[in-house]
């Protein structure tokens, strides 16, 4: 008994040493990833990456392979925006790399990693196209000739990552935007429409958007999820899938089918919130259609819902300012604002009301906040000297373009408003 209990004894001792060593590791190790990935929300690249890669062990040794080598990608895309590349944009780049490819020894599976190096070179890649001098001959060749290594190894590790993971959208997502910054705008358009048909809602990839893709991606990936029968989207409730399909719709100006849409949305058996939210973009599309009095049902229907009533306040006052009902449409304005004081659209949409409605010092009043809420923001300031600019106070406007140069420098738009603040001056002096 006495030998048994002595070695029980040194098992337990072995069993502490073991711990207590592990977590002489683990714990700094864990410190280190947290700091690391601090560092990395701030933009703080050059920080982030040292701390994330003292953070690999155990656990969170793949996702921080896969942080480290983010970090030094931004790091590198930062450096060469700069013009400060060189010898350590080169390090990054080559760290970057290094850090991925460590991650697919240690995750063989994994299409994330295989993803992220197609990303490193299609980056490479977009910086030589910028310098690549191509010559007529070249040109004659067709959009793939002017592909360079880099882009068509990204391209390559881009389709490598949808086989191993194929009903993973941002995959695809990733794979239209290689192909569009490569030029290859009919393979764009192809891999599109198998995003879509992947995932049918548009705001479910963040990597698009309206406002900076080509139209006709746009409209590819809406005609693509349209052809869909709801039945071939099982990732999607079928009153998302047709809420995201009016959404789109409407974005483009296809308000007819937009309606059609929606009306199908809101006659799906749904949450009471996801028939207020079908509800609310049905009166938006009904307002552009030009019948704002149909419109009103369904935002009554949405302003049910606490979280659509600033944007019915705000829809209601469109309407209102359409029929040129300033005073009335400030008031639904007011009422947004009480319901979300510190939101910018609707302080910026306030001020404009106010202006038309001769709420001078209610116009001043919401841009001056706005810009304490939102100091970081430009539109505020810009939109406080074009007020000024717009009452005829030419003095007032100076003071505030001088407060955005103290916050963001001369920038084309300081340079626009300067030059709106002389031109009466020069007209009056003419």
């Amino acid at each position: 008994m006495r030998i048994a209990s002595r070695y029980s004894a040194l098992s337990g001792l072995i069993v502490a040493v073991v711990f207590t060593a592990r977590a002489a590791v683990g714990l700094p190790s864990a410190w280190s990833y947290a700091e690391g990935r601090a560092a990395e929300r701030a933009g703080r690249y050059a920080v982030a990456g040292p701390m994330i890669d003292r953070g690999a062990i155990g656990a969170n040794r793949a996702d921080a392979l896969w942080r480290a080598g983010r970090t030094r990608l931004e790091l590198w895309e930062t450096l060469a925006a700069s013009d400060r590349g060189g010898t350590a944009g080169a390090d990054a780049l080559r760290t970057s790399v290094e850090r991925f490819l460590a991650g697919r020894v240690e995750s063989p599976g994994s299409a994330w990693f295989v993803a992220a190096l197609g990303d490193a070179y299609a980056r490479r890649e977009r910086g030589a196209r910028i310098q690549r001098v191509p010559n007529l001959a070249t040109l004659a060749r067709g959009p793939w000739a002017l592909v360079g290594d880099d882009g068509r190894i990204a391209i390559g590790l881009a389709r490598a990552a949808i086989e191993r993971e194929p009903s993973r959208s941002e995959l695809r997502d990733q794979l239209v935007l290689v192909l569009e910054s490569n030029g290859l705008h009919t393979e764009a358009l192809e891999a599109m429409a198998e995003s879509a048909r992947v995932l049918p809602d548009f705001g479910a990839h963040p990597q698009f958007s309206v406002e900076t893709l080509p139209r006709d991606l746009v409209e590819t990936f809406w005609r693509a999820s349209q052809a869909l029968d709801p039945a071939e989207a099982p990732l999607l409730e079928r009153v998302r899938f047709l809420l995201s399909l009016g959404q789109l719709g409407r974005r483009l100006g296809h308000l007819d089918e937009a309606e059609h849409d929606l009306r199908a949305a809101l006659h799906t058996p749904a949450s009471k919130i996801s028939i207020a939210e079908v509800a609310f973009h049905l009166g938006l599309v009904l307002v552009d259609l030009g019948r704002p009095d149909e419109a009103e049902g369904m935002l009554a229907r949405a302003d049910r819902e606490p979280v659509f009533r600033p944007g019915v306040a705000m829809t209601r006052a469109r309407i209102l300012a359409a029929r040129g009902r300033w005073t009335e449409a400030l008031d639904r304005l007011r009422e947004a604002r009480q319901l979300e004081p510190r939101e910018l659209w609707v302080l910026l949409e306030f001020s404009l009301v106010a202006q038309r409605a001769k709420a001078w010092d209610q116009a001043e009043e919401a841009l001056r906040w706005a810009i304490l809420s939102h100091r970081n923001d430009p539109s505020p300031y810009l939109a406080l000297v074009e007020m000024f600019l717009a009452r005829g106070e030419r003095e007032s406007a100076r003071r505030a373009l001088d407060d955005y140069v103290r916050v963001f420098g001369v920038t084309q738009d300081a340079e626009r408003m300067s030059r709106a603040l002389t031109e009466p001056l020069d007209r009056a002096g003419r």
